[in-house]
Order: structure tokens, then C-alpha cells, then sequence
């Protein structure tokens, strides 16, 4: 059931005004508050940060050392890291005298060397790295034993009889010979 007012209508209004009025300043009154009270926390928190912060600082000088250390270590290992590069490029891939040890170890018995070749074209990694011996054997059988034996050595490859020519003795005497073989660099683990 409605009321019934018996006040005139700008009496109502205003006093409609005064209540929203009153409402108004109560409401900005309690944000402001709020807005206080914000302000003082976020201090505090900013307070706390900054002990943190400070405490932490406190703890990292207490590192510092250690970091440093870490970081000369890191600059040494780079430093020996590019020693050993440089190392490594110098060295050859491939080393002639286990080669040439090698060689002489599987040439069969009787063969004589009048000469050899090492071709190993610099930059080159393995690529084109050839052994050309020159010499002569007591027969065709002695020449054929030592292409076999540098072509089934780890160190070899590709043993090839590039010319045989008999000297002497009919067709089981004395040839003259030139035997090409690819070399096989040696890796790094075979090395030590």
C-alpha cells in the first residue's frame, strides 16, 4: 500500500536531494578511507620489499667471489678450448711416419723400394692422400702379396698395381713395379 504524502512536491525533492547528498558524502568518506588505508599497506609492502631486497643484496656479496671464480674458469676453457683448436689445425691429419711404418711393416719379403710418394694435398682432410711406392720384386707373386696386404690394412685403401714390368728372368723373374694405395686418416681416438 502506497503512503500517502501530504507535504508539496518540492519539499519531497529536496528532501530526496538531501538523503542522495548525505549518501554521496558517505560513500567518498568511506572510498577515501579506503584509499588511506590502501596507501599506508602498499607502504608497508614496499617497506618489506625493500628489506628484502637490501637482505638479499647482503647475501649476494657473500656469492660474489664464487661468480667471479666461475667466470675466470669460463674465460680459461674458452682460452684452452680455442689453444686446442689451433693445435688441431696445425697438426696434420694424417702422420707420415706411421705411414711410412706401416708401409714397411706389410711390404712382403724380397720387395725392394727404389722410392716412394706421399701426396697429401694441404687442406685437403683425407680426400686425394695417396702412397706411390717404386720398386722392384723377386716376382709378379711378391708384387700381388703386397697390394693384398696394403689393401687389407686399416691404414690403406684402394690398393692399386698402376704398372708391373718384368726385368729379368722370364715370366716368373725379376719386375720392376709402381703401386698407388689411398691413405685413411687416422682418428682421434686411434691416435692416443
Amino acid at each position: 500500500m502506497h503512503e500517502l504524502e501530504f507535504l508539496p512536491e518540492d519539499y519531497l525533492r529536496a528532501r530526496f536531494q538531501r538523503r542522495i547528498g548525505f549518501i554521496r558524502s558517505w560513500l567518498l568518506l568511506a572510498i577515501g578511507l579506503a584509499m588511506v588505508l590502501w596507501s599506508l599497506q602498499m607502504g608497508a609492502w614496499v617497506r618489506d620489499a625493500r628489506a628484502e631486497l637490501a637482505a638479499l643484496r647482503g647475501a649476494g656479496s657473500a656469492v660474489d667471489a664464487d661468480v667471479k671464480k666461475v667466470r675466470n674458469l669460463r674465460a680459461e676453457a674458452k682460452s684452452y678450448n680455442q689453444r686446442l683448436d689451433l693445435l688441431r689445425s696445425l697438426k696434420p691429419r694424417i702422420a707420415v711416419t706411421n705411414v711410412i711404418g706401416e708401409m714397411v711393416r706389410l711390404l712382403p719379403q724380397g720387395i725392394m723400394l727404389d722410392g716412394f710418394d706421399l701426396d697429401y694435398p694441404i687442406g685437403a682432410e683425407t680426400e686425394g692422400a695417396t702412397l706411390r711406392l717404386r720398386g722392384w720384386a723377386p716376382n709378379e707373386t711378391a708384387v700381388t702379396q703386397a697390394v693384398g696386404e696394403l689393401d687389407a690394412s686399416p691404414c690403406f685403401e684402394r690398393a692399386t698395381v698402376e704398372k708391373s714390368k718384368l726385368l729379368s728372368g722370364g715370366i716368373h723373374g725379376r719386375r720392376s713395379f709402381v703401386i698407388e694405395a689411398g691413405i685413411v686418416r687416422v682418428s682421434p681416438a686411434e691416435e692416443r
